[in-house]
């Protein structure tokens, strides 16, 4: 995994070739051409950046380079002078190669090219088309199709290939018991969504409840992708670094500790950052290829000194052929909103529902070797959604119940909705978050005797809404229904999805002391 950026390394003219500069950053693994991670800056003759690639290897440097600038300049690079500029090069920023390595890995890319060239786009590696993340491993799919596909076709197989919003990270710890034998467990966390958005906290934990000392434990955690992992430490022994490794489903990180005494808890502390995952779909002809990466969430002050958050859309067509069609999702989690401003008119918004966010898509036709995409979207935080839905089965029938939490644009100020359409007589019970309030209910004659610990008995068609202040510390409380004896509970209410989507019908009396709650704002 990459650090991050160093300062960039020297601009130098491309040999031989007047209109076309360059420089190549190493970031980390100088010593490993395989694991190399670089990024490739390329400028033209008005110093103007027409490339920008972030590359995991030599090789990848290697020949995305040649490709580019021979598509670019209609000019045969040779491969024994382009070797020996690339070792003298890289010897400038620490990378120590000789000539003759160098040679070969520029041949060795160069018959790539060669092979790509003669079976259009079957040897279409992520690199070849995308600007990746250097911490990104790019997934591609293959796919081919015995015809051209109808737009109902393409819809449903990008959306069947978009890249995976997942929230989920998978943990094993292993370790040596009393007994000298090896146990193994697995156990599944979810990342819930931090006070800021697009920022995210997890804490992992492991107690050791035996009565003697566990040895070479090891505790491995997998990072989905689509997740930028900004911090772990790893408290209650001593500060032990952890290892990173690539894997096709996310980031592995591990801590070997050497012995975690009896009674004693070892706590894990994570921070994340939100990425955009990314879709994307190219066809030459009657074949197709999926790539999907991720894009970062960036920052910067406007003109007024205000930071804004944005994503960067690039791609780049690097294979030597033109394709016939590309398209380019990028996946909007629901927590975000894109400013309207700063999308063009040939970009189209399709909303494929409340689990996934939606999709900023292009469509290009006819693009040719070299052609560069960029789109830069600006976004910023959408009010978001608590949804839990309860339903209990009574005889023939069923008690539908939903509570909704919604936080206003007014800091620590929320609005809660809870609707219930019963056949039977039944109780209703809600007790208020830790840390907040309840207040102004509406419709006010049914405001309950107890505001932290509500309840009422129902019968038929039920809805009341009240606005909540306070910090929401955790997430919402769920609802319970009691019929007779018997209680109902909901499972703890996900954050959801964002006010704005046309997917999502609010209750009246929800929406009417929304609009009350921002008026006074």
């Amino acid at each position: 995994m990459s650090q991050k950026n160093e300062e960039e390394a020297e601009i130098v003219k491309f040999p031989g070739i007047a209109s076309i500069s360059l420089s190549i950053t190493p970031i980390a693994n100088l010593d490993d051409f395989n694991q190399l991670e670089a990024v490739v800056r390329v400028y033209d003759e008005n110093n103007e950046q027409i490339m920008r690639q972030k590359a995991r290897s030599l090789f990848t440097i290697a020949k995305n380079l040649k490709l580019f600038i021979q598509n670019r300049t209609n000019l045969p690079i040779n491969d024994r002078r382009l070797s020996v500029w690339f070792a003298e090069y890289l010897a400038k920023v620490g990378i120590k190669i000789d000539e003759e390595t160098a040679y070969q890995l520029i041949k060795q890319a160069s018959q790539a090219l060669v092979k790509i060239s003669r079976v259009t786009i079957e040897e279409v590696e992520a690199s070849d088309l995308v600007s990746i993340e250097s911490d990104v491993v790019a997934n591609l799919i293959a796919l081919k199709s015995d015809h051209l596909l109808s737009e109902e076709e393409l819809y449903g197989l990008l959306e069947e290939h978009q890249s995976p919003f997942c929230t989920k990270v998978t943990r094993s710890i292993q370790y040596t018991n009393s007994g000298g034998a090896i146990h193994k467990d697995k156990l599944a966390l979810e990342i819930l969504p931090a006070e800021q958005v697009l920022k995210h906290a997890l804490v992992a934990s492991f107690m050791n409840e035996s009565q003697s000392d566990l040895t070479n434990v090891l505790i491995t955690d997998i990072i989905p992708f689509c997740y930028k992992l900004v911090d772990a430490k790893i408290t209650g022994t001593e500060n032990i670094p952890y290892k990173k490794e690539l894997l096709e489903n996310g980031l592995k990180i591990s801590w070997t500790i050497s012995t975690v005494p009896a009674g004693t808890e070892i706590k894990i502390l994570y921070s994340f950052e939100k990425r955009i995952p990314r879709t994307i779909m190219i066809r030459k002809g009657e074949e197709i290829r999926i790539v999907q990466d991720y894009n970062s969430i960036l920052e910067e002050e406007d003109a007024e000194g205000k930071v804004v958050q944005y994503s960067v859309s690039e791609v780049i067509n690097l294979l030597p052929v033109t394709l016939d069609e590309l398209i380019i999702r990028d996946l909007i989690p629901n927590e975000l909103k894109v400013v309207e401003s700063s999308l063009p008119e040939d970009v189209e918004l399709i909303d494929f529902g409340q689990d996934y966010g939606y999709n900023l898509q292009q469509v290009f036709t006819n693009v040719e070797t070299g052609t560069k995409i960029l789109r830069r979207y600006f976004v910023e935080p959408a009010p978001l959604l608590w949804k839990v839905n309860l339903e209990v089965p009574v005889e023939d029938e069923t008690i539908l119940a939903t509570k909704i939490l919604e936080a206003t644009p007014q800091e620590n100020l929320y609005i809660c909705t809870i609707e219930v359409s019963t056949p039977v007589p039944c109780l209703l019970l809600n007790e208020i978050e830790p840390g907040l309030s309840a207040s102004e209910f509406y419709p006010s004659e049914r405001k309950p005797e107890n505001t932290s610990k509500m309840q009422w008995s129902l019968s038929g068609d039920f809805s009341i809404s009240f606005v909540m202040s306070g910090t929401l510390a955790r997430q919402p409380n769920p609802i319970t229904i009691q019929v007779n004896d018997k209680k109902y509970t909901a499972e703890i209410a996900p954050k959801l999805a964002a006010r704005n989507s046309r997917l999502i019908a609010l209750p009246f009396s929800h929406v009417a002391l929304y609009r009350k709650t921002i008026r006074k704002d």
